[in-house]
């Protein structure tokens, strides 16, 4: 079980440059959960896609409809008192701390392209092409790295 976050949804299910290693993701571990929140952001990407004519209206409906009966099951609410915690702690969005949240609580790593939160969750926050790298554990939990620095010598 992995949180993913909308992007990584729309990867998967619009045609685009990053749906074979969402395809990647789903392959390692198929199970994906995210907060209700995610409907709100995918629906914002289906409207920026129709603007950009990159999908059309209709086609926009039957990817809205297949995502929402995939993921009706599999919505789970963080805590709003983590969500705001998290936000007010980290300097990050509150659309993007209900996820770091969930995965949080749910204690499972959030798959995500945005850098921020790579950066400000180690090994929480994981990008797709490092969650489907060979070796890698699904739902593993990876502290962040830390530099080996030699010490001085006396």
């Amino acid at each position: 079980m992995i949180v993913v976050d909308s992007n990584v949804l729309a990867a998967r299910n619009l045609t685009g440059v990053q749906t074979s290693l969402a395809e990647g993701v789903e392959e390692r571990d198929p199970l994906w959960i995210v907060p209700p929140l995610w409907r709100y952001e995918f629906q914002n990407i289906l409207a920026k896609a129709i603007w950009a004519r990159q999908i059309a209206p209709e086609d926009a409906l039957v990817a809205w409809r297949k995502v929402s009966d995939q993921m009706a099951e599999n919505e789970h609410e963080p805590s709003s008192e983590k969500v705001i915690e998290l936000s007010g702690r980290y300097r990050i969005t509150g659309y993007d701390a209900n996820f770091i949240a969930l995965a949080m609580e749910m204690g499972v790593l959030c798959v995500t392209e945005d850098g921020e939160l790579h950066k400000k969750f180690p090994g929480l926050a994981v990008s797709m092409a490092d969650f489907v790298e060979p070796g890698r554990r699904p739902g593993a939990v990876r502290d962040a790295r830390v530099p080996c620095r030699a010490g001085k010598r006396r």
